[in-house]
């Protein structure tokens, strides 16, 4: 169990370059370079980009070639902002221990340990530039891990799961009361929602979905002429919405689809089912355009070194494990538990009237690179709303 008063907000973290004393502040890494560095020299992929797209023609000081090339003193910087997102003094955080290595409870190591052992992976293969570097940030402050006793991310995936089993085995209508669920480290259940509604607004994860667009819609049958209009491939009429899906609950009745034909096949056609020989596909198409929450277009997390990105890393590591979390495959014999986290989730998002969207894209279980779509629709509403060709209609035999 982690002890998450340890835990960093990371925009009030210091900067490392300047260090208090007792009496006086004074400078921990020296940036008064001269040099001129190309991005041969470092392997890092985000520094080595620095490099090349800010850097102007010169000469580069470590291999003599003319070629695009950066002040030294601003790859410094670079790598000053990834120490101070990963590491601060143990002063600030741990205990002190005398049987610790410094004096200090956890892992503690020095500047060299640091540099020596590419804590960063900046993986430096001119061994000048790397010692040149070494002695421009080299200095007698002692570093941990910010993280090591708990990140950001551990903090949201056990609220996750606090949630989840919260809201399996204990209560599935009054879990927000506040701190009726909460207990010494983990706050109350419904802070995880905030935190996903939070971040579609902060990633701009709400998308158009424009009018006219094609959706496959797929029913597995009994007998060969049973899908042959609108009616049989809409929602689930609600007298018959009487088992679990992914999204909905047994009684709510949501329209699943897709862009793709073949996916939707997949994601409905049981072939060891022989009791339903048949399956049709139709297309339907929205007669207007809608919003929705686009959860395979989280943003790729930025590096350690970018000063403007990386406050999001942990945040998007979160919502990656989330949505695979909430889009795996469930045994259909579990479903009925299994689905609940997903279905509070899917509600949440549906009746947000800061969200204020029309329904989900979310990754198939199926296949991860292709998306589903539910469509917050019931059977009246996916009639009234979408259109339908009966010519769109294919029925096929398993």
């Amino acid at each position: 169990m982690y002890i998450w008063v340890l835990c960093v907000i990371r925009k009030t973290m210091p900067k490392r370059n300047i260090k208090p004393g007792d009496d006086v502040y004074f400078e921990l890494y020296d940036l008064n370079t001269s040099e001129f560095v190309c991005s041969q020299h470092i392997k890092n992929d985000y520094i080595k980009s620095f490099i090349q797209t800010k850097g102007t023609r010169g000469k580069c000081d470590y291999c003599d070639k003319k070629i695009n090339v950066i002040e030294l003193y601003k790859v410094l910087e670079l790598i000053i902002t990834g120490i101070d997102y990963l590491y601060e003094d143990p002063a600030n955080s741990r205990y002190l221990n005398k049987e610790g290595r410094h004096g200090f409870d956890g892992n503690t190591f020095d500047f060299y340990d640091l540099w020596y052992e590419d804590y960063l992976d900046l993986r430096i293969e001119n061994t000048r530039l790397f010692e040149d570097i070494y002695k421009y940030l080299k200095n007698d402050s002692l570093y941990c891990y910010i993280n090591e006793y708990g990140s950001e991310t551990d903090f949201l995936n056990d609220s996750w799961n606090h949630f989840k089993r919260i809201v399996k085995y204990k209560a599935r209508f009054v879990f927000h009361f506040n701190n009726v669920f909460s207990n010494h480290n983990l706050v109350d259940p419904i802070s995880i929602l905030d935190k996903v509604q939070n971040s579609i607004i902060k990633f701009n994860l709400i998308t158009e979905l424009k009018e006219n667009s094609v959706l496959y819609r797929c029913r597995q049958h009994i007998t060969k002429n049973e899908v042959n209009l609108a009616k049989h491939l809409a929602s689930t009429p609600l007298t018959l919405a009487k088992t679990n899906g992914r999204m909905n609950p047994a009684g709510i009745s949501m329209f699943y689809c897709s862009k793709s034909k073949d996916l939707t096949i997949k994601e409905v056609v049981d072939t060891n089912d022989k009791s339903k020989p048949f399956y049709t596909t139709g297309i339907f198409r929205n007669k207007e355009k809608l919003n929705l929450v686009d959860l395979t277009n989280i943003p790729i997390p930025g590096s350690i070194f970018d000063s403007a990105r990386n406050i999001d890393i942990e945040t998007i590591a979160f919502l990656n494990g989330f949505i695979e979390d909430i889009t795996k495959p469930i045994n259909s014999t579990d479903s009925i538990i299994e689905y609940i986290p997903t279905q509070i989730v899917t509600e949440y998002i549906r009746f947000n009237p800061n969200l204020n969207v029309d329904g989900i894209i979310y990754p198939s279980s199926k296949n991860k690179r292709l998306k589903n779509i539910v469509i917050f629709y019931d059977h009246d509403e996916s009639l009234k709303k979408l259109s339908f060709r009966k010519s769109s209609l294919k029925t096929e035999s398993i």
